[in-house]
């Protein structure tokens, strides 16, 4: 990623951002989730090139699964919302995956009016 990529047709495909992305990811599951929290923060904010939208939609909802393990879920759902929209606009299958996981991580708080306006609003944009 550091080496000069002059005339290289796929520069952009893996870039620091996406990086930061897989950095999280195994922050989440074999370290610290508040780690993890702040490598998508850094990650979706390098991932702003319109051929990255699915990515930075993908590393939102992972940031979204930290903050539940850092019991913080309504800041979760909070962001999911944001993300239900991204996979909506993109239409990524893997986004909407990863949405999936993170709601059913909230399962404990389902009674909360917050987790009902999320799933309402899933099903709005998503249908599922």
């Amino acid at each position: 990623m550091e080496r000069d990529h002059d005339g290289d047709p796929s520069a952009s495909s893996f870039t620091a951002g996406h990086l930061r992305g897989f950095e999280g990811v195994c922050e989440l599951y074999v370290g610290d989730a508040g780690l993890a929290h702040d490598r998508f923060a850094a990650a979706a904010g390098a991932l702003v090139a319109p051929r990255e939208q699915v990515q930075r939609a993908i590393t939102a909802t992972d940031q979204a699964l930290a903050r539940i393990r850092m019991d913080d879920p309504r800041s979760a759902a909070d962001l999911l919302h944001e993300c239900a929209l991204a996979a909506a606009t993109t239409g990524g299958r893997v986004p909407a995956i990863r949405l999936r996981r993170a709601r059913q991580e909230l399962r404990p708080w389902r009674r909360e009016d917050w987790v009902a306006d999320l799933d309402d609003h899933l099903m709005d944009v998503l249908g599922s």
